[in-house]
C-alpha cells in the first residue's frame, strides 16, 4: 500500500486504542483488519496549530488515548472526584488533527508525558472554550457526582466548535454496586473495630493525578493534622476496590508489604464506599528509581540484593496467608520506604489479585487467558471472531474447567461485589497452590532479572511506553552476577525468550513492525502488509501452542503426560519461593565476608 500524497510505501501501522485488538491480542491472529480511512497509514505532516496555550486546565493522566484526567484549576482547591473527560477513538479524528495532535503518540504515552503531545493543548484549549460558555460552571462542576464524565462528542479544526457534554454518573445511587462500610463490614464478618474509619471524598483536597486509579490528596479531619496520603478509587464497578480492601485488612503488617487501608473514603449522600486511602510513599516506583540511579551511578549490589529479598519475603508472606498468591508483579508495582540510616525497603503495592500485562505474566497464565479471550464471551477483545474459532476455543475451555472443577460456562465478574475469596482472575483460582508457587517465582525471576539488570521494564510492553523502552530487553544479561544469571534462567522457565525469542511484533513510538524489521539498529522498516502478516502468523502460532499447553495439563492432571507433555510444563522445572529466597540469601552471605 502506498501513501497518495507521498508516493511511498507505508511501512509500519499506526496504533489507536481500536486497533488494540489488532495487534495486542490473540484475536488479531483471526479477525480481519478494519478500515480505518487512512488512519493506520497515515505520515507525519508538518505542524502548523498553535495552541492557545490556556493554564485554566491541566491534564495529568491519560488511558490509551481516550480517557484523561484534566482539572479545571481556576476553580481552585477541589476534592478527588474522578470526573474524566473521554473522547472519540484516534481512528474518528478528522485526518487532518492527526499529525497536529499526535494521534498515533496519543495511545502509549499516559503519564506527565502526555502534556508533550498536541492533543493535550487541543483539550485544554477546547475545554477552556466550552467551559467559559456554561453559566455557573464551578457550580455545575463541583456538583457533578463522584465518577461522572465529560463527554468530547467531536473533534474539530476550531475548537470553539467542540461539543462537550456532561453525563452525571448514576452508578453511585444504583443500590447494591457501590456499598457502604457496614455492609462491606457484614460481608467479611468483621467488627466495627476491625474497619478502618471512613471519610468523605470532598474533604479530600486533590494534589496530583498519580496513575489511572490512583490520586495524590491532602488529608485533613478533626483528629489529625492535614497529611498527604494516596487515594485509589474506581469511577465504576467498585468489585475490585473492594477486593483489594479485603486482602490488605487480611494480611498481617510487614514492612515490605503495603499496609491496611488509613481510611475508607465514602460518598457523602449515601456512606458508600468508592475507594480508600493509603501512606505516600515519596518518590518515583522502582521502575522509575532504577533508571534514575542507573544514570546517578549510585546503585550497589547491596541494596539491589535488599530489594530482592524484600520482594521474596513478600510473596511468601502473601502465600502463606489467606491471600494466597499475587498475581501482577511488576517494578512500577514496588516503591521505596526509605529509613533514617539511608537504607530502603521495597515495598509491594496493588494487591487487586488481578490480571497481568503479558510481558511479565507466566505463560501457563496468559495462555489460559488466551483460551477464554477466545472461546468466552464475557473475555472476548471483539465481536468480529469467526464463529468457528469461538466455537473450538469454548471446547477447548469448558473441557480444561471441568477438569479442574471450575463452574461452566465462564462467568466475568458481574456488575455486583460478591465478596469472592479471592477475586476473579481465573487462571489463577484454577491453579494448584504449587503452579500458584510456581507463577509467582516466574515473575519475580523477571524482576530479578531488572532488579540487577538496572532496568526498569523486562520488555517493550506493545499497549504502552515506558522510560524503558528501546533499552536492554530481557533475557540479555551484562550486570547480574553468574550465580544469580543461573537463578533467574531457572525461575523463568518457559519464558518464550527461551525457546522462540522476542515475540514478533515491536511497537516503536506510536507505529508497530514486524521484529527484525523495526527502523533501529540498520533494519529496514516492514511494510503495512508486512506487519499484519506478521501479526496474523505470530498469534496463529502462539494459540497453537496454547493449545497444546492445556492439553498436555490435563493430561498430566490425569496422570497420562508423556515426555513431550512434560516439556510443555516448564513450570515444573522452576524453584520454589523459598528455594529462591535460600539463594539470595547465600548470595548475602558472600557479601559480609
Amino acid at each position: 500500500m502506498a501513501d497518495s500524497k507521498a508516493g511511498t510505501v507505508v511501512k509500519g501501522f499506526n496504533i489507536a486504542n481500536k486497533l488494540r485488538a489488532n495487534y495486542v491480542f490473540p484475536c488479531a491472529g483471526f479477525i480481519p483488519f478494519p478500515d480505518t480511512n487512512g488512519y493506520a497509514e497515515y505520515v507525519d505532516r508538518p505542524k502548523t496549530r498553535t495552541p492557545q496555550c490556556s493554564s485554566s486546565w491541566v491534564i495529568e493522566f491519560s488511558v490509551f488515548g481516550t480517557s484523561y484526567a484534566a482539572i479545571p484549576t481556576f476553580l481552585g482547591s477541589l476534592p478527588p472526584s474522578r470526573i474524566d473527560v473521554i473522547i472519540p477513538d484516534q481512528t474518528q479524528w478528522p485526518p487532518s488533527l492527526w499529525s497536529q495532535l499526535d494521534a498515533r503518540d496519543s495511545v502509549h504515552v499516559s503519564g506527565t508525558g502526555v502534556n508533550t503531545l498536541g492533543i493535550s493543548s487541543y483539550l485544554r484549549d477546547g475545554l477552556q472554550s466550552w467551559s467559559d460558555t456554561v453559566e455557573n460552571f464551578a457550580d455545575v462542576y463541583r456538583d457533578l457526582p463522584f465518577g461522572s464524565t465529560i463527554l468530547l462528542k467531536n473533534l474539530t479544526e476550531d475548537v470553539s466548535n467542540l461539543d462537550f457534554q456532561i453525563l452525571p454518573n448514576k452508578e453511585v445511587k444504583e443500590p447494591e454496586i457501590f456499598l457502604s462500610s457496614k455492609e462491606l463490614r457484614a460481608l467479611w464478618g468483621y467488627n466495627e473495630s476491625d474497619m478502618p474509619p471512613t471519610i468523605p471524598y470532598t474533604k479530600l483536597r486533590r494534589l496530583k493525578q498519580l496513575s489511572g486509579d490512583v490520586i495524590l490528596v491532602s488529608v485533613s479531619d478533626e483528629t489529625k493534622a492535614e497529611a498527604i496520603m494516596v487515594f485509589k478509587s474506581t469511577r465504576g464497578n467498585p468489585a475490585r476496590n473492594y477486593h483489594e480492601i479485603k486482602v490488605l485488612l487480611a494480611l498481617k503488617p510487614t514492612e515490605t508489604i503495603l499496609g491496611r487501608p488509613e481510611y475508607l473514603v465514602t460518598i457523602p449522600s449515601s456512606g458508600a464506599v468508592c475507594g480508600f486511602l493509603m501512606v505516600y510513599y515519596e518518590g518515583s516506583n522502582l521502575q522509575e528509581t532504577l533508571f534514575k540511579m542507573r544514570a546517578a551511578g549510585t546503585l550497589t549490589h547491596s541494596q539491589q540484593l535488599c530489594w530482592a529479598l524484600d520482594l521474596t519475603t513478600s510473596l511468601i508472606h502473601i502465600q502463606k496467608s489467606p491471600v494466597k498468591f499475587y498475581s501482577d508483579l511488576r517494578l512500577d508495582q514496588l516503591v521505596l520506604s526509605w529509613k533514617p540510616d539511608g537504607s530502603a525497603n521495597a515495598v509491594l503495592l496493588d494487591l487487586e489479585q488481578s490480571r497481568n500485562i503479558y510481558n511479565w505474566a507466566p505463560p501457563e497464565i496468559y495462555y489460559l487467558e488466551w483460551i477464554a479471550e477466545l472461546g468466552s464471551p464475557a473475555y472476548a477483545r471483539t465481536t468480529d471472531l469467526p464463529n468457528d474459532i469461538t466455537a473450538k476455543y469454548q471446547s477447548i475451555l469448558d473441557r480444561y474447567l471441568q477438569s479442574r472443577n471450575f463452574p461452566v460456562p465462564l462467568q466475568g465478574p458481574g456488575n455486583r461485589y460478591d465478596n469472592a475469596a479471592n477475586g476473579w482472575y481465573w487462571p489463577w483460582l484454577t491453579s494448584t497452590p504449587t503452579e500458584q508457587d510456581a507463577g509467582m517465582v516466574y515473575m519475580l525471576g523477571k524482576a530479578l532479572w531488572c532488579l540487577f539488570e538496572n532496568i526498569g521494564d523486562a520488555d517493550i510492553v506493545l499497549g504502552r511506553s515506558s522510560i524503558s523502552d528501546g533499552q536492554q530487553r530481557f533475557p540479555e544479561f551484562i550486570r547480574t552476577p553468574p550465580n544469580l544469571q543461573q537463578l533467574i534462567i531457572r525461575c523463568t522457565a518457559g519464558a518464550r525468550e527461551w525457546s522462540d525469542g522476542h515475540i514478533k511484533i515491536y511497537r516503536r513510538k506510536g507505529k508497530v513492525f514486524p521484529l527484525g524489521k523495526t527502523g533501529l539498529h540498520g533494519e529496514p522498516e516492514g511494510t503495512f502488509e508486512e506487519t499484519k502478516e506478521t501479526i496474523t502468523r505470530f498469534w496463529r502460532e502462539e494459540m497453537q501452542k496454547a493449545e497444546d499447553f492445556v492439553e498436555a495439563r490435563m493430561r498430566y492432571d490425569r496422570k497420562k503426560a508423556d515426555n513431550r507433555d512434560l516439556e510443555l510444563l516448564h513450570y515444573l522445572q522452576r524453584p520454589t519461593l523459598q528455594e529462591v529466597l535460600s539463594t539470595l540469601k547465600k548470595d548475602r552471605g558472600r557479601l559480609s565476608f
